[in-house]
């Protein structure tokens, strides 16, 4: 549990370009709530708080870390899910269980919409999910109550979203287009950054072993004075010459 969860936390992302992912993704939520005509809805200017967690969730859901820390706690079966609550007594362990699901559930009925009957004949129907997901977020509300003796900002947006469930699964379906945009975006950078990281650390260990090379013939020509060594060491100063141009070697 605590392995699954701290590859969670702490994802190394760094904070700048983990900050400006959540934004876009939060303003692709506001664009989305504007779009399906829930902004005059009564308390929307009460929601900020759960579109920051949506922002949050989203980012997460796109990470492969956050995919596998949740994996196994993840069950589309109301008398499964019974079981794992069963197997673990702490309230911590519970809550996360709760909370998991629920977000999965919505997650899935909002943007992959991947749930519902005709894609699996042994699928429930979309209300059934919504029900599950509904108690699901009622249940992590509570243990977090437990938890904190209080109602915490976290269990206020938990308790919003058992509520008013299928308000945020409609903004999450206006969402799609560019969740799916960013997630695929944000790999690709992700990628390509590597790609740089990887050649720019190949230049170095390139450049590394010239330098090496080359103060190791100096060492033995110096020391024998051998002309066979010298072309030797013209040859390793003018390869070193070629990857550092800054590089200079006064022939002898």
């Amino acid at each position: 549990m605590n392995d699954g969860m701290k590859r969670y936390l702490y994802f190394d992302i760094p904070k700048q370009e983990r900050e400006s992912a959540i934004s876009f993704l939060l303003q692709a939520l506001l664009k989305s709530r504007d779009a399906c005509e829930l902004s005059r809805e009564k308390d929307s200017d009460l929601d900020d708080d759960v579109h920051i967690y949506l922002a949050h969730l989203l980012f997460a859901a796109s990470l492969p870390d956050y995919q596998d820390a949740v994996k196994r706690y993840l069950s589309k079966n109301v008398s499964d899910m019974a079981e794992l609550i069963e197997e673990n007594d702490d309230r911590i362990v519970r809550y996360f269980i709760y909370k998991v699901n629920a977000d999965h559930l919505l997650v899935h009925l909002g943007l992959f919409q991947d749930l519902e009957r005709g894609i699996n004949a042994f699928a429930k129907s979309q209300e059934q999910y919504v029900s599950m997901a509904q108690n699901y977020y009622v249940q992590a509300a509570d243990h977090n109550q437990r938890i904190y003796r209080r109602e915490t900002a976290i269990g206020s947006v938990l308790g919003k979203l058992s509520r008013q469930f299928k308000r945020y699964q409609k903004i999450l379906r206006f969402a799609r287009k560019e969740f799916f945009h960013f997630a695929n975006q944000f790999q690709d950078l992700n990628f390509i950054k590597f790609c740089e990281e990887l050649g720019h650390y190949e230049a170095e260990h390139t450049l590394t072993e010239a330098r090496d090379h080359f103060l190791d013939c100096f060492v033995e020509w110096n020391r024998t004075k051998n002309p066979s060594l010298h072309e030797r060491l013209l040859n390793a100063a003018e390869r070193l010459k070629r990857l550092d141009p800054s590089f200079a070697f006064q022939k002898e």
